[in-house]
């Protein structure tokens, strides 16, 4: 039984785009991004339900800034090490709030 419950498929891209959390200058290493939202990894952990503006920047230059909400939050990582947290991204507008569509950039990414 499939217990997926994403509208869109997930595209891994860990390493080939770059994103910053605009609000709290906290750097973001995308991990999955679908049509629906992303998956990050990032120093710090983000609260259930709130939203933030997410600048995410291909290798290329090209740019988009979203809206997304936080639907989970999990530390990762070894002992000892700096900590990390994984947190699942819902997109809150249907459009970005600058910067081409989610479908261009995911496009690009391909």
């Amino acid at each position: 039984m499939n217990t997926d419950r994403r509208s869109a498929a997930r595209l891994e891209i860990l390493g080939r785009v770059h994103g910053q959390a605009v609000s709290l200058g906290v750097p973001v290493t995308v991990r999955e991004i679908s049509l629906g939202g992303m998956a990050i990894e990032t120093p710090v952990p983000f609260p259930l339900g709130a939203v933030h503006e997410f600048r995410l920047t291909l290798g290329d230059g090209s740019t988009v800034l979203l809206r997304a909400q936080v639907v989970h939050c999990r530390p990762v990582g070894a002992a000892g090490a700096p900590p990390q947290f994984v947190s699942g991204m819902h997109f809150v507008d249907d459009e970005p709030i600058t910067g081409q569509s989610v479908g261009d950039f995911i496009q690009r990414i391909r």
